[in-house]
This record gives structure tokens, C-alpha cells and sequence, in this order.
């Protein structure tokens, strides 16, 4: 029998029993639409998570200065009793220094306090003779003060180098320009800044007060854009600066010394494309200890990657989508058994025709194949009614969501759901439908036509 009239037969089977074919098919639809619109939806916040979290400095490396953490022993703790001192003694010995200190006539001695930990231009020299590392950008960051007419507020400033800052950062520029080389007294500020805080705009080429000191707006940021777009001027600097300007508003400008004018809060290193991630990591660990004379045990210093966090944060939101729809897929398994079902009838109904056909040379496997057939068709047209419903429901969704926090809507379409629903959809209709197809295509044909 050739496949044309095989599939013209399955598809008389569908019509002719519409109600009951129709219920079948809801069952899929539901199922369908569950699974698509969950592994979209998932697939949806994993992208905006990992660009959210890029855009604070995903791609990033960040070395923050750090005294190693010791904790005392046992033995330290002991010291009294280790050296039989008594409490009397003690304070006897107390007490006999603090009758000298009220003797003596020489100057008060002054305890020297440890050193913090720096980072230096000399650790920038080191991190930029690392042959993976493509750019090296200092931070300086500070509170400040911004009063904009009869409004005040406090913001974070960040200041950066010129010269890197605009090739390494994800910000976009919304108007103006970038911070380059030899800037001196202008800002950036976030497009939150400029249009939110206040309720006067700050516009472009104004000039904004900080600590007192005036600085022209050079650059307005252009939203990040995405769902969780908002979270980088949540988090992040509302201002970015040329870094040598960070310090005159800590202090007076008189006050700065040189070596202040040396000192970074953090260093952020971007890797060129094709390094080894890993590997640099260890060479710039490396480095920075023989350069700042440590050991790992004493190391002063913190390499921190949100390489890691990325990757498990999506491994994260990968496991949650599969468990739901997992959850989403038992719906499927309902809507298998209603196929089932369909095909058990539609053989009982069709028995004394399966007889007829069989009588006049039809092979089992032709009989197996319209069966088959059948619950493709059945399972097939609800897939991509459930594909579809499963997608509008998604969008609908995020319109809502983009509504209810101010932000562009974004179509969202998963083609791997796309994909996986539809194979699942063809595979559950022949699964459901074999035990059926194969019971009609073993009928004999003296029993089929006697059957009433």
C-alpha cells in the first residue's frame, strides 16, 4: 500500500470521530505548552542573569588587597598558664610599668600601627607583563556629595583610567562621550543619575557639584537594558571619573601626597579571547607574589573571578528549568495515555474494516502504519498548537513584566524548546499508539470480519 493512501486513511480516521480526536489533542496542547513555555521562560532568565552579571564585570578579573586572615592557636591562648605566670604577677607587672611611664620624663612612645595591604603601580607594571592579560584598569572609589539646585543626595564615584576604561567596560554610552586621555575635572554618570534622581534633568555639559568641587558632564550612560537591567545602577557607580580626580575628593588637594596618588582600591584585568583562563589566573597569582615579596600562606592580596559565579548561577537556573519541566512533562505522560486510549477505540471501531482490507491483500505492516499514523497526526496537531500557546503565554508574560518595571519589551523564543516539543510531541503520539497499531496489524482477517 503506498504511503499517499496510507496517510489519506489516517486522516479519515481523525475526522471522522472530531470530538473525541479533539479531546485527545487538548490533553497534548497542555502538556506541550507547559514544557515549551517552562524551558523558554528558563532559558530567557539565564541570558539576562548572565548578562546582568557580565555587565557588573562578568568577563572580568578584579585584585583586591587583603591581610591574611590568621587565627590564633590554642597555644596562644594558653600563653598564662604555658608560662606559670599568676594573675598577681601580672598585675604587679602592670603596675610597676605604669609607675614608670608616670616617672619618666622622656617624650610619649608612639606604637607603631601595621601597615594595610596596597595596591600600587608597581602591581599594574607586573599584571600588564602578563602576556594573556589584554587590559589593566585601576579603581578609586569614594562616597561623595552631589547638590543639584536645592537637592542633595550621595552617590559612589568610581574612578578609572581613561585610556582602558572605555574598551573594557560593557556600559554603553546613551549621549556624550567616553572618559579618553587627559580628561581632567568631567564625569560620566548613569542615565538613573541624570534622569531619576532629581527632579530637574542634569543635562549634557552641565556642571555638578561634588564635595564642593565642580565637574562637567561629558557622558550620560545608556540604560543595560534586559530585564534585570536595572540591577548595574543598583549595584554599580553612578559616576566615573579620570582616577587621579578620586583623590581630591577624599581629602583637600593639599592634603594628597604622591604616594596616595599611587594607591588603587581594586585592578581590573580583562584576558584576551583565546588565553587559558585558568592558567592566567595562576600566572597573575604568580607574579604578584614574587613581586610583593609573599607567600601563599601570607599573601596580601585577593584574585576574584566571576567566571565561577557565572557558570553556576546558569548551572542553577539550568537545573530548576529541567526540574520543572519535568514536572510539567507528567501532563504529557496524561495526554499519552488519552492517545492510547483514542487508538484502543478506533481499533475495536475499525476491526470488521481491518478484516476487509486485510481480505483484499493489505500486510500488517500497512494495517501498523495507519495506526501509527494516526496518533502522529493526533499528537503532531496538538504539538504545535501547544508550541504556539505554549510561546504567546511567555510573551504575554514578559509584557507584562516589562510594563510593570518600565522596560522594553523583548520577544522571547526558545528554538531548541522549539525543537525538543515537537520531537517529543511525534515521539509520544507513536509510542502511545504502537501497542494499538501492532494489536490491529496481528488481527486475522476470518476473525475480524466475524467480529460485531
Amino acid at each position: 500500500m503506498k504511503l499517499a493512501k496510507i496517510l489519506r486513511i489516517a486522516l479519515n480516521m481523525v475526522k471522522a470521530n472530531k470530538l473525541r480526536s479533539w479531546l485527545t489533542i487538548v490533553g497534548v496542547i497542555i502538556g506541550i505548552a507547559s514544557v515549551m513555555a517552562i524551558v523558554t521562560t528558563g532559558e530567557y532568565f539565564q541570558e539576562q542573569v548572565t548578562e546582568t552579571l557580565e555587565g557588573l564585570g562578568g568577563d572580568t578579573i578584579t585584585i583586591v588587597a587583603s591581610i591574611p586572615f590568621e587565627i590564633s592557636s590554642e597555644e596562644d591562648m594558653e600563653y598564662e598558664e604555658d608560662t606559670g605566670e599568676s594573675s598577681e604577677e601580672s598585675a604587679a607587672i602592670t603596675a610597676k610599668t605604669e609607675e614608670e611611664s608616670e616617672n619618666s620624663t622622656s617624650d610619649p612612645i608612639e606604637l607603631e600601627t601595621e601597615t594595610e595591604a596596597e595596591l600600587t603601580r608597581k602591581d599594574v607594571f607586573v599584571l600588564r607583563s602578563i602576556p594573556a592579560v589584554k587590559y589593566v584598569n585601576v579603581n578609586v572609589q569614594t562616597g561623595a556629595e552631589l547638590k543639584f539646585g536645592s537637592e542633595v543626595t550621595y552617590i559612589w564615584v568610581n574612578g578609572v583610567d581613561p585610556s582602558v576604561w572605555p574598551d573594557l567596560t560593557k556600559k554603553k554610552i546613551g549621549e556624550g562621550r567616553m572618559l579618553a586621555p587627559g580628561d581632567r575635572a568631567v564625569v560620566v554618570i548613569s542615565k538613573e543619575l541624570a534622569k531619576d534622581t532629581f527632579e530637574q534633568e542634569i543635562r549634557l555639559n552641565q556642571m555638578i557639584p561634588l564635595n564642593g568641587k565642580s565637574y562637567r558632564v561629558i557622558g550620560i550612560l545608556a540604560n543595560d537594558g534586559g530585564l534585570l537591567g536595572g540591577m548595574g545602577g543598583l549595584f554599580g557607580s553612578s559616576v566615573y571619573m579620570p582616577y587621579q580626580e578620586v583623590y581630591s575628593l577624599r581629602n583637600s588637594e593639599e592634603d594628597v601626597s604622591e604616594r596616595e596618588r599611587d594607591v588603587y582600591d581594586t585592578i581590573e584585568v580583562k584576558l584576551y579571547d583565546e588565553a587559558d583562563y585558568d592558567a592566567a589566573l595562576q600566572e597573575i597569582e604568580r607574579k604578584l607574589r614574587l613581586s610583593r615579596r609573599v607567600t601563599e600562606d601570607t599573601q596580601d592580596f585577593y584574585v576574584n573571578s566571576q567566571k565561577e559565579a557565572i557558570e553556576s548561577t546558569q548551572k542553577l537556573i539550568n537545573g530548576l528549568t529541567a526540574f520543572l519541566a519535568f514536572i510539567a512533562g507528567i501532563s504529557l505522560l496524561v495526554g499519552s495515555t488519552g492517545i492510547a486510549n483514542t487508538m484502543f477505540t478506533s481499533v475495536l471501531e475499525k476491526t470488521k474494516e481491518i478484516g476487509i482490507m486485510k481480505a483484499i491483500g493489505a500486510k500488517n505492516s500497512d494495517i501498523m502504519l495507519i495506526f501509527l499514523c494516526n496518533a502522529a497526526m493526533i499528537s503532531l496537531v496538538g504539538g504545535i498548537i501547544g508550541i504556539l500557546l505554549g510561546t504567546a503565554a511567555v510573551q504575554v508574560i514578559l509584557l507584562l513584566i516589562s510594563i510593570k518595571m518600565s522596560i522594553p519589551f523583548e520577544f522571547a523564543l526558545s528554538l531548541k524548546g522549539t525543537f525538543v516539543a515537537t520531537l517529543v510531541s511525534i515521539v509520544v503520539g507513536l509510542i502511545a499508539g504502537l501497542v494499538p497499531a501492532k494489536n490491529a496489524s496481528e488481527l486475522k482477517p476470518v476473525d475480524a470480519l466475524r467480529y460485531e
